[in-house]
């Protein structure tokens, strides 16, 4: 028997890959169903499968299942680990007899809670399409090991980076935070509130004051449990959402269904559960809850940017059916939705663009991330207290 490998808590992080490969012959298939009990005959049965839509018998959906539980059991993160639960995606069938690839990457991983998620693709090694992804939340069970004097004063800069005792600031998220405009928003917010910084793959820069870094995987599950444990019994003001999956070019009609699944999934359910979390956890004085929109969207949507244009115009439409929801608790949920902007995702934009994109905007010069920053300002203070479900739009006058 194999055993598995340990890989210590301090040793993980975001990033953090593992993968095996094995083959899958008739024998496996069937001695699951006899184990499982799940005999149904597009399995098990040839004859029936042929006159199906998949033409041949395929393997169990639960079945890849076990091979993302093998990955995390016996290589990422091995041995200590216990399984909280797991979230699968089945992308297309798989064929058996076949060998199979099975990739494990730390999505999210917080060491003070021990606490993480690994996201597992299973791929067909003959076409190399991927057959399954599932996220698997997990812990670690076993103790810390004893560490040297000098050793356990460093072990802990997260979290002593700031701390919620004695401090009156008000405590905000903010999505994206490692991101151009993210980077900027966490600067100036920074200054005033306490802020739960959210990154994934990119760690922050420079961390500001009163700011402390968070990685998770807002596609994965159990993120929302590592900033309930980080804020204890603190209340939440405030989100400020500003992660998004990148900015696909091309149109709907050859774009990759998953592709548009990931950008809708950041404008509507990562919304959604970004607006439940802060409706559990904020105070009596009511919160706020700002997206970064874009006047692609509904203002001007995009048909080179097909799936990006739908997933913000989706935004606008989620943000304004959850702001009737929210309202019975003194939330408002607002989204800015700037023109181009020469950060972020457009950060490699040449001296031409700019200048023809600015031609275009009666101001005559381009949204500045400044003007941003403005716009959520407000949108977080007391004064915007009466506006709810809105998408201001920073157009420069462009019609």
């Amino acid at each position: 028997m194999l055993a598995p490998k340990i890989i210590a808590a301090d040793d993980l992080r975001v990033g953090l890959t593992a993968e095996y490969e094995r083959e899958i012959e008739e024998s496996d298939v069937l001695g699951f169903a006899a184990n499982s009990g799940d005999f149904n005959p597009l399995h098990v049965d040839s004859s029936f499968a042929q006159h199906t839509r998949y033409s041949q018998r395929v393997v169990h959906g639960a079945f890849q299942i076990g091979l993302a539980s093998a990955l995390i059991g016996m290589h990422l993160p091995g041995r200590d680990v216990l399984l909280g639960s797991v979230n699968a995606r089945f992308l297309s069938p798989l064929y058996f007899p076949c060998r199979v690839r099975v990739r494990g990457e730390i999505t999210a991983w917080n060491l003070a809670s021990r606490a993480g998620s690994v996201r597992v693709t299973v791929s067909d090694l003959a076409s190399l399409a991927p057959t399954s992804e599932i996220t698997m939340a997990f812990t670690l069970q076993a103790g810390k090991p004893e560490q040297p004097a000098a050793t356990k004063q460093k072990s802990t800069p997260v979290e002593t980076a700031f701390s919620f005792d004695g401090n009156d600031r008000k405590i905000l998220i903010l999505t994206g935070a490692s991101g151009g405009i993210g980077a900027a928003l966490l600067k100036a917010l920074a200054k005033e509130f306490s802020v739960l910084a959210l990154v994934h793959r990119r760690p922050l820069q420079e961390k500001p004051p009163h700011a402390v870094e968070v990685q998770a995987d807002m596609s994965a599950p159990g993120w929302e449990q590592i900033i309930t444990q980080r804020l204890g019994s603190h209340p939440l003001y405030g989100i400020v959402h500003c992660a998004w999956a990148g900015m696909p070019k091309g149109g709907l009609l050859q774009s990759d269904p998953r592709l548009i699944e990931q950008q809708l999934a950041f404008g509507t359910s990562h919304v959604v559960r970004l607006a439940r979390l802060l409706f559990s956890l904020v105070g009596s004085d009511g919160g706020r809850m700002v997206a970064l929109g874009s006047v692609a969207g509904h203002y001007k949507p995009t048909l080179g940017l097909g799936a990006y244009s739908l997933a913000k115009s989706a935004l606008e439409d989620t943000l304004r059916l959850l702001a009737p929801e929210v309202a019975r608790k003194k939330i408002t949920i607002n989204a800015v939705c700037p023109t181009f902007v020469p950060a972020g995702m457009n950060v490699q934009a040449d001296d031409l663009q700019i200048k023809r994109e600015a031609a275009l905007i009666p101001m005559g010069r381009i949204c500045e991330t400044q003007d941003i920053v403005g716009a959520v300002r407000y949108l977080l203070s007391p004064a915007a207290s009466f506006i709810s479900g809105q998408s201001i739009v920073l157009s420069g006058a462009q019609l």
